[in-house]
């Protein structure tokens, strides 16, 4: 019998992460001794190194949820012998965890293995497989051979990222990803949030759910549909808006720039994003909301505290780990661009604005073939995406509050 379960597990966890770790290194060592290709050992290494961290980490959640059982189960195990009249003695050291058995535990949680399999299938095939095309950003522009025997690029293969920072194009895609995305996180972070406050402090419960619905159906709009309604309200000629416009200001009055206009653009993009996903983002703060001790606001009400003074003393304090984390999320992809919202909302009128660095990837790299080149960027993009995140991940943490890892 298979005693002690979760520790059992965890202990499987740590070791087959520190192995796996380890036979990536020894492996990227001995491919670079024989066959000097440093760059197909790193990235396969990297790729072992994290699938096999992947396994571990999902053994290690599955032990810590057998450790978690065997508590309650011994905690049970007390409080029934309490209940008969039978105490422990308080000089006398706690009782050893009432162990469980291989077949218990894997009739228990067997299923959520096997529910778990497909999961772990679908990552290792289209997640981590794939990483060892991150090798073709410091190789020569070649798809027809077998990736590990096209040659290093110039530049002891940083060939692709010069030629992507000496091109105009790149520059003005980055810059207009980072503007975007900073003016989307400034002004479209705090709308979910500021709307959970107010379904949160609704009384009437139906006009509550109704009003939930109509926000959360823009979100199953595709962007290819809010463009053509973005085209039909905006426009500069036969757009609604325009046309009531002209009615009050009269005939003379210059159109509304929406669409046409890179200023206008910019603020029509980001308002229309807040529309769109707004609503769906109240979902995680209104599960969050439900987590407050109703006898928090009842101590408050007592102490004279008002509506807003219990929002912003109570409400907002018990949605700050929520809100912490999800902004962390959101400065890791501050450099990463949707394809299909600047692609659909973009006109020949405002391109200098509105290519960003998926279009950009798209354009040069699989338009113009040049994959090597996309990679190189998407590489790039990654790479500085981990970094502000592990960074936005230290400072919560020094902080006082929970990051995500």
């Amino acid at each position: 019998m298979f005693k002690n379960t979760g520790s059992k597990l965890r202990t499987v966890a740590k070791w087959l992460g520190f192995l796996g770790v380890l036979g990536a290194l020894v492996w990227a060592v001995y491919t670079i001794a024989n066959e000097g290709d440093v760059v197909n050992a790193i990235v396969t290494a990297l790729a072992a190194a994290a699938g096999s961290l992947l396994v571990a980490l999902v053994i290690h959640t599955f032990g810590d949820m057998a450790v978690n059982d065997e508590t309650r189960t011994a905690l049970a195990v007390k409080a029934d012998r309490e209940a008969h009249g039978i105490f422990e003695e308080p000089s006398k050291a706690p009782k050893t965890v009432r162990r469980m058995s291989w077949s218990i535990y894997m009739r228990r949680y067997g299923t959520l293995y096997l529910l778990l399999l497909l999961p772990i299938i679908f990552f290792l095939v289209f997640r981590y497989y794939p990483m060892q095309w991150i090798a073709l950003a410091f190789k020569k522009n070649d798809i027809l051979t077998p990736l590990w025997q096209v040659p290093l690029a110039k530049n002891n293969g940083f060939e692709w990222f010069i030629k992507a920072f000496n091109m105009k194009s790149f520059r003005t895609a980055l810059s207009n990803t980072l503007t975007l995305n900073l003016m989307d996180l400034i002004c479209g972070f705090p709308a979910p949030i500021i709307l959970a406050l107010l379904l949160n402090e609704l009384t009437f419960k139906r006009f509550k759910k109704v009003t939930q619905t109509i926000l959360y159906l823009p979100h199953f709009l595709s962007w290819i549909i809010i463009s053509g309604l973005a085209t039909r309200l905006l426009a500069d000629t036969d757009g609604m808006l325009n046309i009531l416009h002209r009615q009050i200001a009269g005939s003379g009055a210059s159109a509304l720039p929406f669409l046409s206009n890179p200023s206008w653009w910019r603020w029509t993009y980001i308002v229309l994003g807040i529309w769109k996903e707004a609503g769906w983002g109240t979902i995680i703060y209104l599960a969050a909301l439900t987590s407050i001790s109703p006898e928090l606001y009842e101590a408050a009400a007592v102490d004279g505290a008002g509506r807003f003074r219990r929002m912003w003393h109570v409400t907002l304090p018990g949605l700050r780990p929520t809100i912490v984390i999800l902004l962390i999320m959101r400065l890791g992809g501050i450099l990463g661009s949707e394809f299909d919202r600047p692609l659909a909302m973009s006109n020949k009128l405002v391109t200098d604005v509105s290519n960003v660095i998926s279009i950009y990837v798209y354009n040069y790299g699989l338009k113009s073939y040049q994959y090597s080149l996309a990679t190189a960027v998407g590489l790039f993009q990654s790479v500085v995406g981990v970094i502000l995140l592990v960074l936005a991940n230290t400072f919560a943490n020094r902080m006082g509050e929970r990051g995500i890892m």
